[in-house]
């Protein structure tokens, strides 16, 4: 499987709800890279801990948040998208944002992704 492939299912599986699928094409001891200075930035290693982490953006948005792939493109076992990421807290407080998703690729599976953020500042503040 192309590592262009990879990330598609990847991206499917988020569109999709279905993290079995977006679990399935990532390494065991995967690394997240999630930037800032907020409550959910930091290195995250491995997929119990990486899916405990993401279940925290849904549960800090009430369900809303989202990721939508605007273009993605490959080199070597690097695939850069770029994205925008969606949210509204319970408050009403809206987070709308560009940025973009590096995944290292290895053996068929993801193995480390670094996320970044078009406006860090505000980012952090959503999250707080």
């Amino acid at each position: 499987m192309s590592n262009l492939a990879i990330f598609n299912q990847y991206n499917q599986g988020l569109i999709d709800g279905d993290f079995d699928a977006v679990f399935g094409v990532m390494a065991d001891d995967i690394i997240w890279h999630q930037p800032g200075n907020h409550s959910t930035s930091g290195q995250v290693v491995g997929k119990a801990a990486l899916g405990q982490h993401l279940a925290t953006f849904g549960e800090k948005t009430n369900g809303t948040f989202r990721v939508l792939t605007n273009w993605v493109s490959e080199n070597g076992d690097l695939v850069a998208a770029n994205v925008t990421f969606q949210g509204t807290k319970p408050d009403g407080t809206e987070l709308d944002m560009n940025g973009i998703d590096l995944f290292r690729m290895k053996d068929g599976k993801i193995v480390e992704v670094w996320l970044f953020s078009s406006n860090q500042a505000q980012e952090d503040a959503f999250w707080g």
